[in-house]
């Protein structure tokens, strides 16, 4: 289809739109008058390289990855570093099928670059085929054995099949070559914690970028605290949150005057009903030290600590009251349901549930299904066997407790929802990919953080239908669970 005229006369308008919001750093308005330039030429591959880029720089994951899938499909380029580009962005932003698709061509014209050969091996395993990114790693390692970076993508693949033991020797050979390299450090730490919690990997984990510490507070590594304060410092997502929140319990026990947690304004109230001192991020208060949320297992000394004992360690207060009134008395549990979590989630390939696995979860008979999906509608092509009650969530986590509270049990995929409804001893199915993050290990069914979670696992890559299938099973126990 040929440019349209008005468009191509009002290119040069855009142009210079951008680069005044790039200069103003207003990074935002910058990538939307550089899509629109792209979209009036969209086999200009400069155009949609600076759109991309300018939504790198305000943060914006989702538009990032929206606006390379928009190049891919609109304005995909031929040469091989081009491809190589469009192929690095759609993977570093969470878009692996496409990402695999751009480094097969580049595969096909460079046949004997390793780059590009543990590039697309990348993609695979990020697209769920770990299986497919070994040979391809293998062949690599034919033309480039000392390269560290492919090295770590070694360790990568093998990790995602499981073999925890291959990931760690070879990243034994990368840090000989790249000594205390960041990535090398998180992968290590991921291969050490997937096989427990032990202190291994929580030192290999201190790598993955520590938050600003307050200006005022020392950092706390351990120190004795009788009688001072301590602030932790909020860091990555609320179900990490959610997570390390019960080693804040740990700490309070070690004596200090006071311990005050930061977290986001939409935790506040949910933290200080589950008896938590908790300020909103950006608020903490002066204190005497101050220590990331996601440090304390290994500067409390904890080890192989998982601290579930003090299991449930958050809830709704005394005097909360659930949200949604139990329904009459019936012999269909009511069921929480979260399919999808976190757009900008970079795995949300591996972890979220397409529509068709949903519908497969609504058709399970006498189960009264309760959606917990904030902000996202029950798919248009569902059939329920009952109808989905669509409780009002507006996002405050102690409302979405006390809904929790009312519930029979929750059925999630990991995210924060289910970090939640384990952390307040709710019953809770979380649906776990293949190759999973490294707190739920490689078999067990049961959970080493959480008493009443029950882990139901992908029994190949991709294949959530299997996993709907035993979930199935969980939720009519009249029948065995196999």
């Amino acid at each position: 289809m040929a440019p349209d005229a008005t468009d191509l006369a009002l290119l040069p308008q855009w142009l210079a739109d951008g680069q005044a919001a790039l200069e103003a750093a207003q990074f935002a308005e910058a990538a939307t008058a550089f899509e629109r330039a792209a979209h009036a030429l969209p086999t200009e591959w400069a155009l949609h390289v600076m759109a991309t880029n300018a939504w790198r720089l305000a943060g914006r994951v989702v538009a990032e990855r929206a606006a390379w899938r928009w190049a891919y499909h609109a304005g995909r380029p031929t040469t091989a570093e081009a491809l190589y580009q469009l192929g690095t962005g759609l993977l570093e932003t969470g878009a692996p099928a496409e990402a695999r698709d751009c480094f097969e061509q580049v595969v096909r014209q460079r046949p004997r670059d390793a780059a590009a050969l543990a590039a697309l091996a990348s993609a695979r395993r990020a697209d769920g085929d770990p299986h497919g990114a070994w040979p391809l790693v293998q062949r690599a390692l034919t033309l480039a054995h000392t390269m560290p970076s492919l090295l770590l993508t070694a360790a990568q693949v093998r990790h995602a099949l499981g073999d925890t033991t291959g990931a760690r020797q070879w990243l034994a050979k990368a840090e000989k070559m790249r000594p205390g390299h960041r990535l090398q450090q998180i992968q290590l730490a991921f291969a050490h914690l997937l096989d427990g919690a032990r202190a291994p990997g929580w030192e290999a984990f201190e790598a993955r970028g520590l938050p600003e510490r307050p200006a005022h507070g020392r950092d706390w590594r351990g120190e004795p605290l009788a009688g001072q304060s301590i602030a932790v410092v909020m860091e990555q997502g609320l179900g990490d949150l959610f997570h390390f929140v019960r080693y804040v319990r740990r700490l309070e026990a070690a004596g200090p005057s006071r311990v005050v947690l930061e977290c986001p304004p939409t935790a506040v109230d949910l933290l200080v009903a589950s008896g938590f001192d908790a300020v909103p991020t950006g608020t903490l208060p002066a204190t005497d030290w101050a220590v990331p949320l996601l440090s304390l297992p290994l500067r409390l000394g904890s080890d192989t600590d998982t601290a579930a004992d003090l299991v449930p360690y958050l809830g709704t207060g005394t005097a909360s009251a659930p949200i949604v009134r139990p329904l009459q008395v019936t012999a269909a549990p009511r069921v929480g349901l979260v399919a999808r979590g976190n757009p900008a989630f970079l795995a949300t390939r591996l972890r979220d549930l397409d529509d068709e696995h949903v519908e497969q979860l609504l058709a399970i008979p006498d189960v009264q299904w309760v959606w917990l999906q904030h902000g996202q509608p029950v798919p248009a092509a569902a059939t329920p066997a009952r109808p989905v009650e669509l409780p009002p969530l507006d996002g405050d986590w102690l409302q979405t407790a006390r809904l929790i509270a009312s519930l029979d049990a929750v059925v999630s995929v990991d995210t924060a929802v289910a970090h939640l409804a384990g952390a307040m001893g709710i019953p809770v199915y979380i649906l776990v990919p293949h190759a999973p993050d490294w707190r739920w290990g490689l078999e067990r069914t049961d959970c080493a953080w959480y008493p009443s979670v029950t882990l139901v696992r992908q029994p190949a890559p991709l294949d959530w239908a299997g996993a709907v299938t035993t979930l199935r099973r969980h939720l009519a126990p009249r029948q065995p669970v196999g």
